[in-house]
Order: C-alpha cells, then sequence, then structure tokens
C-alpha cells in the first residue's frame, strides 16, 4: 500500500488518516526504543531477533485492514457527522464532540460489524511475517482471547488465524513448562504490549491528550558517603539475588536505588519496581523514593487517590493525573512502588493489559520490600513470582528487617544461586536495644487499664492491636481516661477500614504528633494506637509501647518504631491476649469454621514460648528470629493448591485472553487468590449527591473520596443489623442501574472509621 493513498484513507472519526497514524507510531516506537535499552539487548539475547525492527513492522502493519471498504465507508459516515457537528463548534475537538454526542459518535464503526484487525492480519500474513508479529497485531485491540471466539469463527479467512493461534498456545501448554512458556511469553509479550503501548500514545497525542514522557531512571546519591548496607548492596549488585537483612534506619530505600543504578547502566533492566506487601506500605515508602528521584509511579487498588487529592487541590489536571495512573499500572516508569499483589495478578493474564505489565516487569529490576514468613500462602506466590523472574532473568533484592537465615534455602527453590544473606553488623542500628518490660496475659481492656494510665501519664505511646475491634476499645477506653483526668493529649486511632481521604488526614495527625520533626523541635506528644498497617507505612516514634503479640517477624517491625529518631531504650509492653480463658491468635493462624474458634500459626507460638522480659538488641531479634524459623518453610496444602493454580493460568492464558476477566482492585478468581482472605466489597460513608454519574471516572472520583473495603461478612452483618443500607440504585454513563452499600450515620466518624462488629474472625487490618 502506497503512503499516498494511506493519506486518503481514513484511520479514525476525527479525520485522522491512516499514514499519518501509522508514521505516529512508527515514531513512538522509535522513542520506545531508545529508552528502553535494556528490553531492546535482551530481546536480542532471547530471541537472536532485532526487537526494533519486529516493533516497527507490526506497527505499518497493524491498522492496515481500516482501507477494507465496509470499514472505511462506516469510518467516513462518521467523520462526516463529526464534521457537521464541528461546523457549530469550531474550537472543540473529536472527545469533545464523543462527550456530548456518545450515542452518535462513532455509531457506523460501531454497528458495521468489520474488526479492522482481523483485516490486517489477513493483509501481513502473506508476507510470511513470524507468529509473533501477527499475534501483535491480531491483539492490538485486545480481542486475542476466548470471548472473541465467534468473531474469529464466523468468517473462514480469520478462523485459520484463530485455529493458529490456538495451536501455538496449546503446544507450549501441552508440555507445561515453565521455563519454556516464560521464553514464549517474553518473545510475544514485548512486541504485542509494545505496539499497543505505542498505538495508545500516538492515539492520545493526535486526539490532543496529555501524554506522559518516556523518561529514563536517574539517581543521584544524595549523601557524601555511602554507608553500611548501601556499600554492602552496591559491592554485590551482580549478584542474580541480593538477600539483604537491615534494621530500621539503615538507608535501606537508598540501597535498592544505588543497587537499581548498577543493573540499569549495564542494560540489565530499564527500570525498578519495589514490590511491597500492602498498599499503606507502599503509599509511604512512594513518598520516600520520591523525594530523591521524582519520575515515581504508584500503582494499587487505591494508589489513585493521591493524584485524585492533587487535582482537587488544583497541583494537577484531572487528564494527566489518570494519564500518569495509567503509566504506574503498566510499570513503564522508571521507578514504580506496587504491592506485591498487582505483580502476581499479572502473571494470571486475565487482562489484556497484563501482557504489557509482564513485558515491562521482564525488563525491570525488582526489589520486594518485607515479605511476611508467618504467612505461607502469601509467601508460596512469592516463590512463584521469583520463579518466573529467574526464568526472565530478572535481578533481584529481597530487603527485610526480618528475613530468616532459612530464607536461603526457601529462595533457591525459585532457581536462584544464592551463598548468604547481606547484613552490617558493625552499624550503630544492630547496636540499639530496647527493653521489654513484661509480658502480659489479658482477656479484657480492664486488665490493661493500667497500662493506658501509664501511657497518659508518659503523654507519648504507640499501642498495636491486632483487631480492628481491639483497636476501637482501646481507642474508646483511652479517650474516657484522658478526658477523665483532665490532660490534653492527643489520641489518634488508624486502621484500614477509614476513606482514603481520612487516611490521608490520619498519617498527616501521626506525622504532625510523632514524627522526626516534632520530636527534634521537643515537640512530640500523643498516643497512636494502631493495626498492621502501622508495622511499616508510617514513619513515627515513642519511648513507649505496648503491643499485641504477633509473630517475631512482625513484632520486629514494630519494634523499629521504639526510639527511633535516637539511641535511647525504649519501653514495650508485650500482650498475649486470651478469650474465654484460650489464647486468642487472630489474624496470625487459620480460623476454623467447624471449629468456630482461630487455630494458632506455629510463628506466633514459637514466639510466645522464646520472648521473655529483658534488654533486646537487633541482632538479638535476629537470633530469635532464626530461632522461630529455624526449619524451612513448608506450604500447606492450601498454599501449594492455590499456586499450582497460578501456575496453571499463566500456562493457560500466555497467548489467549480466558474468558474471565477481573477489574483492577480484585486480588482472586474462582480458582486463586493473591491472599488468603475472604471476598471484600464496598461501603459508602455517605449517599452520592445525584444517583447519575456521568462516567466511569465521575463514578471513581465518588468512590475514592467516600468508600471503603469491607469483608463480605461484615456487610452482610451490617445489613442484617441496620447499620449498612443496600437499597441505594445509582446509574453509571447509559449501563443499567446497580445498588450500592451506604452505612446509616453514626457507624462511621472520622475519629473510629467504620464500627460495625464486636466479631473478629476477619477484623485485623
Amino acid at each position: 500500500m502506497k503512503e499516498d493513498k494511506c493519506n486518503n484513507i481514513l484511520a479514525k472519526p476525527s479525520g485522522i488518516t491512516l499514514g499519518q497514524h501509522r508514521s505516529d507510531v512508527v515514531s513512538e516506537v522509535s522513542d520506545i526504543c531508545q529508552i528502553f535499552i535494556g528490553t531492546c539487548e535482551k530481546y536480542k539475547k532471547l530471541t537472536g531477533k532485532d526487537l526494533a525492527m519486529r516493533l516497527s513492522v507490526s506497527a505499518k502493519w497493524h491498522d492496515n485492514g481500516k482501507a477494507c471498504p465496509k470499514w472505511q465507508e462506516a469510518c467516513r459516515k462518521d467523520f462526516q457527522s463529526y464534521q457537521l457537528w464541528k461546523h457549530n463548534h469550531p474550537t472543540c475537538s473529536f472527545k469533545e464532540y464523543s462527550s456530548e454526542k456518545r450515542n452518535e459518535a462513532g455509531y457506523n464503526l460501531r454497528t458495521v460489524g468489520i474488526r479492522h484487525e482481523f483485516y490486517s492480519l489477513k493483509e501481513a500474513a502473506v508476507t510470511n511475517m513470524p507468529i509473533p508479529i501477527l499475534a501483535a497485531i491480531a491483539a492490538h485491540h485486545g480481542k486475542l482471547g476466548l470471548a472473541f471466539e465467534d468473531k474469529w469463527t464466523s468468517c473462514p479467512s480469520f478462523k485459520q488465524f484463530w485455529n493458529e493461534f490456538r495451536k501455538t498456545s496449546n503446544d507450549i501448554s501441552e508440555k507445561e513448562s515453565l521455563a519454556l512458556v516464560c521464553d514464549k511469553l517474553l518473545e510475544f509479550d514485548t512486541i504485542r504490549g509494545l505496539l499497543q503501548f505505542a498505538d495508545h500514545r500516538a492515539s492520545a497525542k493526535e486526539d490532543k491528550e496529555p501524554v506522559p514522557g518516556l523518561n529514563c531512571f536517574n539517581y543521584r546519591f544524595p549523601f557524601e558517603n555511602k554507608r553500611g548496607i548501601q556499600k554492602l548492596v552496591e559491592d554485590n549488585w551482580n549478584n542474580d539475588i541480593l538477600l539483604v537483612r537491615a534494621p530500621t534506619g539503615a538507608g535501606k530505600t537508598d540501597a535498592s536505588l544505588l543497587w537499581a543504578s548498577r543493573q540499569i547502566a549495564v542494560h540489565k533492566a530499564d527500570r525498578l519496581v519495589i514490590a511491597m506487601p500492602t498498599r499503606f506500605t507502599a503509599n509511604a515508602l512512594s513518598v520516600n523514593v520520591a523525594a530523591t528521584l521524582s519520575d515515581t509511579g504508584l500503582y494499587h487498588s487505591s494508589a489513585w487517590y493521591s493524584k485524585y487529592s492533587k487535582v482537587q487541590n488544583g497541583e494537577l489536571d484531572m487528564k494527566e493525573a489518570l494519564a500518569q495512573q495509567k503509566m504506574a499500572n503498566l510499570l513503564a516508569t522508571p521507578i514504580t512502588v506496587c504491592t506485591i499483589d498487582h505483580l502476581l495478578m499479572s502473571l494470571t493474564f486475565t487482562q489484556e493489559s497484563h501482557h504489557l505489565i509482564c513485558s515491562n516487569l521482564a525488563n525491570s529490576c525488582v526489589v520486594i520490600d518485607e515479605a511476611d514468613f508467618y504467612d505461607d500462602f502469601t509467601l508460596a506466590n512469592i516463590i512463584f513470582l521469583l520463579k518466573v523472574l529467574h526464568n526472565w532473568k530478572v535481578p533481584v533484592m529481597i530487603m527485610s528487617a526480618s528475613l530468616p537465615e532459612s530464607a536461603l534455602q526457601l529462595y533457591r527453590k525459585a532457581g536462584f544461586n544464592i551463598e548468604s544473606i547481606l547484613e552490617d553488623k558493625e552499624s550503630d542500628s544492630y547496636n540499639k536495644c530496647f527493653n521489654i518490660k513484661k509480658l502480659i496475659e489479658y482477656d479484657d481492656i480492664q486488665d490493661i487499664n493500667y497500662l493506658l494510665k501509664y501511657c497518659i501519664e508518659r503523654g507519648n505511646a504507640i499501642i498495636y492491636l491486632n483487631t480492628v475491634d481491639k483497636a476501637i476499645k482501646v481507642y474508646k477506653e483511652i479517650k474516657a481516661l484522658v478526658l477523665g483526668s483532665g490532660k490534653d493529649i492527643p489520641i489518634i486511632l488508624y486502621h484500614s477500614r477509614f476513606t482514603e481521604k481520612d487516611k490521608q488526614r490520619k498519617e498527616n495527625m501521626l506525622l504532625d504528633n510523632l514524627g522526626r520533626k516534632a520530636w527534634n523541635n521537643g515537640t512530640a506528644k500523643g498516643i497512636a494506637i494502631l493495626t498492621q498497617i502501622g508495622e511499616i507505612s508510617i514513619n513515627i516514634s515513642s519511648e513507649l509501647m505496648i503491643s499485641e503479640i504477633c509473630p517475631i517477624d512482625r513484632l520486629m517491625q514494630r519494634a523499629g518504631r521504639l526510639c527511633r529518631f535516637d539511641n535511647s531504650v525504649g519501653e514495650m509492653y508485650a500482650l498475649i491476649p486470651y478469650k474465654d480463658n484460650t489464647l486468642y491468635p487472630a489474624p496470625y493462624g487459620s480460623y476454623s469454621q467447624n471449629e468456630k474458634s482461630w487455630i494458632p500459626c506455629k510463628a506466633l507460638l514459637s514466639t510466645i514460648d522464646i520472648l521473655k522480659a529483658g534488654i533486646y538488641s537487633a541482632q538479638d531479634l535476629v537470633n530469635i528470629l532464626n530461632k522461630v524459623y529455624s526449619e524451612e518453610a513448608v506450604f500447606s496444602i492450601k498454599a501449594q493448591t492455590n499456586v499450582q493454580a497460578l501456575e496453571q493460568m499463566l500456562i493457560n492464558n500466555w497467548l489467549m485472553n480466558p474468558v474471565e476477566k477481573w477489574n483492577d482492585d480484585d486480588t482472586h478468581s474462582n480458582s486463586w487468590r493473591s491472599r488468603d482472605i475472604g471476598p471484600q466489597g464496598l461501603v459508602f460513608v455517605i449517599k452520592p449527591a445525584c444517583t447519575h454519574f456521568y462516567n466511569y471516572s465521575e463514578y471513581m472520583e465518588f468512590v475514592l473520596s467516600y468508600s471503603i473495603s469491607l469483608p463480605v461478612y461484615l456487610l452482610d452483618k451490617g445489613r442484617k443489623e441496620h447499620r449498612i443500607d443496600s437499597d441505594c440504585k445509582i446509574t453509571i454513563g447509559s449501563n443499567d442501574p446497580i445498588f450500592i452499600n451506604v452505612i446509616r450515620d453514626g457507624f462511621y466518624t472520622f475519629d473510629i472509621g467504620v464500627d460495625l462488629t464486636n466479631n473478629e474472625e476477619d477484623n485485623f487490618l
């Protein structure tokens, strides 16, 4: 097809010609290959093929099917409709036309029944293009999947391509070789994902939409000298995997950035991905990293709020915020801080975007920060992720203050050759001590009333409770005691069941009262009552801590907030919770539906058995850690079965997307879960002022400002007790109405959050 002819063929109802769009996509491909140097080099090593050449070919052919007469006729009709509208709106864009004339804009193309990429594929096939390029062309609008089988098989000439793709997919699947699938994934998905990426960027620019720049990783160490763990990491950067054990304050963040800069400098990776255990820890780390390197992406189920709050404050345009969030979702920023769940989810290939996410992941260096050892379910998932990363030759660093020696054997199972755990035992952090004054068994809040009064007397304290229900009870008790004392002491309760807006306010209050600046200024004051979300994510300190007992790796994280900003010896009182004269371990164990009780995990019992009152250094805690986790982790049948389901999804779906689709917030399917938690649902703290949302983005603004995720069993209980209403009907765009859950007045406040239940079976974050 000659270029002058292309310039007379429309690519879009906006009037963009095929020649122009093709040129724009080729230009984007060229820019991508100049930035993603490591990706191009790895592709050459793996396949022996030139990625830039393959991408350029796919870009030139991907839309040629738009020359199909029926498609062109429909596109021109839509273009004429747009021109008629634009005559009366000369300054408006096609995007604005599409918003105003939602049903009219693109109507002819929507109803003509022609998939242009199928015709593009038909034209490209006659040139004997390799199947990875054909698959990229076929998938560039997300239609290479089982949900679209009828569209492929309705025409004999397209059915042959469908059969060829199915055969290619099944030939690998039948062999069930993870290494082989990983190799094929890299060969196919690098073209598939990057063609879509280039196409979307070109289209956005053509529509005058904001498009974030493609930037290289650029980090400069901000200090004059490297210390301890930072020097160790840099000296050992060339290992395939590093295990790093470093206590709080050892400079782990800058160590990870130093390590990544070495990987990227020699093109072993194009970017850094930092995977955190929860979205709360991801939030905090992204802020920390951004202080050193501004081009940092944050992605998880509620990360959008950090962007949306800037939109509300006028600091950022909504469209720019959405575009930046999309880049972070795709791991396309120089640094992306995300949850481990996001990486695991991408291995299911239940969304088209997973192909690009995996391609970018395969060409990253990855830091996994603080993986829990007591949670065998999540740990088994992480080991599978590491197997995939090892097959892709992705440099990996696992960093934690609580990494036992038994981790060596466990992580070797992923295929990595690991000799030892790196740690700087000479650092001041290892010599820092705290004092466990007493271990106290208790059943009722009144049993520890004297300790709560001691917190008030001291004026600053951090209290860790293992369940939300218990944290709320302690908060109410302390508030009453402070009121009776006549003292003015801030009491701050923080757990997962606040809205994103209120979480941000809570975090700011914690930092203002107990953060580094407050301690430096001599103004530190307040009592923080936290659940697990405060173990890593909040950079606060106190001289006194009361903590319910938890596995030693979690306790080490909590202890890291005792006298965090100086070398004083902090006090801790460890509580061992009982219920009806029986140890109550929630959430550190498994809940038996038959027995209606909790079974404590082995790590919790070992911690209780070993821990005694006395003074502990960081090294002392490591010694206990190694005793508690002295044996190599043995995964439960439940965890093993779950991982097998994930592996099967990867093998089955690597080329052909399944019928099953997940939303971005989902963490499980019928067969696999990223975490061993029950299903979750949304509850809103207010009713919407208007029950019709213009589009999904408008609805998401409401979700991010006023919703909270709760276990489904709590939603059911709230409805039965008339604390939650489920009769609020809304509509989004032209979709059918849906009903949302709205919490009744009095059961959500800024001070307490959601206060629905005394049942603690899952109520622990």
